[in-house]
């Protein structure tokens, strides 16, 4: 068992989902601080993924919850924080009382247009040091390692 342990323990370096995760705090870390400097101060970024899944003309909580990979309940529970620091506004809908539509109020639309803005700025920033072709070629690499995943996780269920 000592040597197994030995012999893996490249994989400390060459670990995927460490790098993800190492990714995904200094992505978070750096957004957070950035909308701060804009005032939204009170904005988790766990609420980031329900927020920019909301289309102009609005999403109904089924889409929303699918479209943001999250479960209904926790949906649910952002989308209501979401409308109690005015974010977002949900409405029934008219054809079937058991879904609703959310959509963006004006505060929403400021954040989810300059966290477009801040995102755009990153990889402009992302461009100058690594080079335009080295970033596209990465996030195509990167696109192309999800779609493999979704085929992987779909088909074993």
């Amino acid at each position: 068992m000592d040597q197994l342990l030995a012999d893996t323990e490249y994989v400390k370096k060459e670990n995927w989902g460490k790098i993800l995760a190492i990714s995904k705090r200094q992505f978070d870390e750096w957004a957070t601080r950035r909308l701060a400097d804009f005032g939204y101060s009170d904005f988790k970024m766990v609420y980031m993924p329900v927020l920019m899944n909301i289309r102009p003309e609005g999403t109904n909580n089924n889409e929303l919850a699918a479209h943001a990979r999250v479960t209904k309940q926790a949906m649910s529970k952002v989308a209501r924080e979401l409308q109690e620091m005015g974010y977002i506004k949900a409405k029934t809908s008219p054809e079937d009382k058991r879904i609703t539509i959310f959509s963006l109020t004006d505060r929403g639309k400021k954040l989810v247009i300059e966290a477009r803005l801040c995102v755009k700025e990153l990889m402009d920033l992302f461009r100058g040091e690594f080079g335009k072709e080295e970033l596209d070629r990465t996030m195509n690499t990167m696109l192309r390692i999800i779609d493999f995943m979704e085929r992987e996780v779909n088909a074993k269920k």
